[in-house]
């Protein structure tokens, strides 16, 4: 199915959240699972974490009442392709970094970035590599200028990300992804995953 159809159906309130971003070919992407269409609508705390222009790691920490850490699962380097030829060119230098976000027994959401490690201060860079600090801490303490073009939403099946959560392997997965800018160069790209059944509470 192609993703910018599958768009189309996605549970977003457009009339309160305005018209659905556009969305990169599926490859843009670093890990996939198949496209799904999903009837059931999305709860008002799902819909926040998808939209905001701000860190989702205070709004988690907010509506669960407990402290959220960063778990750093994976990281690579590697040389872009043409998956990122909307934000550099050919052959440079990217990070990889996979993590999650994680209360005291329960992970609430997958992340993975992709930053031009280049473009990156030498401070965060070794933060990226060799610590599990947040991305947005590391914003704050260098007092960078940073904005968020979200790049697209996908609901998904995919059971390699459904593994890190309480849910059965075939849960339907959330997504959006996003740029990072800062003084108008893309720095990279941001993609953040939880279970459709995760945040359902009323606030």
């Amino acid at each position: 199915m192609d993703m910018n159809e599958s768009i189309k159906d996605n549970p977003l309130d457009k009339s309160e959240f305005g018209a659905l971003p556009r969305l990169f070919p599926e490859r843009s992407f670093v890990s996939e699972g198949a496209a799904v269409i999903v009837d059931q609508p999305l709860s008002t705390f799902q819909k926040i974490l998808l939209t905001t222009d701000g860190t989702v790691t205070d709004l988690i920490a907010l509506y669960t009442g407990e402290p959220i850490k960063v778990k750093k699962i994976g990281q690579k380097m590697f040389l872009s392709d043409n998956r990122q030829n909307f934000f550099c060119p050919p052959e440079t230098p990217l990070l990889e970094r996979n993590v999650l976000l994680c209360g005291a027994s329960k992970n609430y959401l997958y992340a993975e970035s992709v930053f031009v490690i280049g473009l990156l201060s030498r401070s965060i860079q070794y933060k990226l590599l060799e610590t599990d600090c947040p991305i947005g801490l590391m914003w704050k303490e260098e007092k960078l200028d940073m904005y968020r073009d979200i790049l697209g939403h996908k609901t998904e099946i995919c059971d390699t990300v459904a593994a890190y959560f309480d849910v059965p392997p075939q849960t339907p997965i959330i997504s959006r992804t996003y740029s990072i800018y800062h003084r108008g160069k893309i720095l990279g790209t941001i993609t953040e995953k939880f279970p459709i059944t995760y945040f359902r509470r009323a606030m």
